[in-house]
């Protein structure tokens, strides 16, 4: 008889999620009978969900605002996957388990799945400027620093203690880092210096549905030679990429990170390619942004 995938994600609130999607579509893409559920589960209630219904599964992804709380659990009660300069052991966040008889085997694909798409674009000795300090821009942070040798990232988050924090675990791993990159904090949204970077990135909030926009006095520095970066994905045309577009800006979407992380997640827990599913999550994800999907 043939495994029975049971797979799904952590988070709350859930409801928004396309994850359940993607990954309904990869595992028919990938000819394996499963499922893939939403279990929406309160900061709280985490640690009880974690000791009584993650051992069911066989994986599952975790999203905001749970990512570091499941980094620890996975560190005290399994371990983390990869070696130390990855982005899981550099941020202390995860965005993935795999129970391996009931062992919590913990990973970040969020960094991976950020670079897919920018593929083939030279980052050397680019200046970034990162909007958010979360578990995703921890995540974007550790492997721009890590593996791109951009030259400066600014950090603005509405914290300056959470951008803090971000800092101070990538200074971590400096020994992974080249010494000539440049890491600040720029806590004025309007001062940011827009016009000297070569990549923008929002990895808040700003532009989703019902929430306020990146402001537009923001937008209007942007020039064509940049590539600006939105991991919002709902909606998929952003205030942001639509600017940028009209500014001649090579743009990025959210979804197009959401499913290169899937597609690496799925890879995680099962063993299949991420190249095998990548196509069938992106079809899926075109099928929900479709007019009338």
């Amino acid at each position: 008889m043939s495994k029975f995938w049971k797979l799904g994600i952590v988070g709350w609130p859930l409801g928004y999620s396309l994850s359940p999607l993607m990954h309904t579509a990869a595992l028919a893409a990938a000819g394996l009978a499963g499922e893939y559920k939403e279990h929406p589960v309160k900061p709280e209630a985490l640690d009880r969900w974690l000791r009584e219904e993650a051992p069911r599964l066989d994986g599952f992804n975790v999203t905001m605002p749970l990512k570091g709380a499941a980094y620890v659990w996975a560190q005290e009660k399994g371990r983390i996957e990869g070696a130390a300069s990855s982005v899981a052991h550099a941020m202390r966040v995860i965005n993935a388990v795999k129970m391996e008889e009931g062992i919590p085997v913990g990973f970040n694909t969020d960094g991976g799945g950020f670079l897919l798409p920018l593929r083939g674009m030279d980052l050397a000795g680019a200046s970034v400027i990162l909007l958010g300090a979360g578990g995703a821009a921890r995540a974007i942070l550790a492997v721009l620093a890590i593996n791109t040798g951009v030259e400066k990232i600014t950090i603005w988050n509405r914290s300056p203690a959470n951008a803090g924090a971000a800092m101070r675990d990538l200074a971590g791993l400096s020994e992974f880092i080249d010494p000539k990159l440049v890491l600040e904090a720029n806590h004025d949204l309007p001062s940011l210096p827009v016009e000297e970077c070569g990549l923008f990135i929002n990895a808040t909030p700003m532009g989703q549905e019902g929430k306020e926009d990146v402001p537009a006095a923001l937008l209007k520095r942007l020039g064509r030679r940049q590539i600006v970066y939105d991991l919002v994905y709902e909606p998929r045309e952003t205030a942001l990429i639509r600017s940028a577009r009209a500014q001649g800006c090579r743009t990025v979407t959210g979804d197009e990170m959401l499913a290169g992380q899937g597609a690496a997640a799925f890879e995680f827990w099962t063993g299949v390619p991420a190249a095998r599913v990548l196509p069938a999550m992106k079809k899926a994800l075109d099928g929900h942004f479709a007019p009338g999907g």
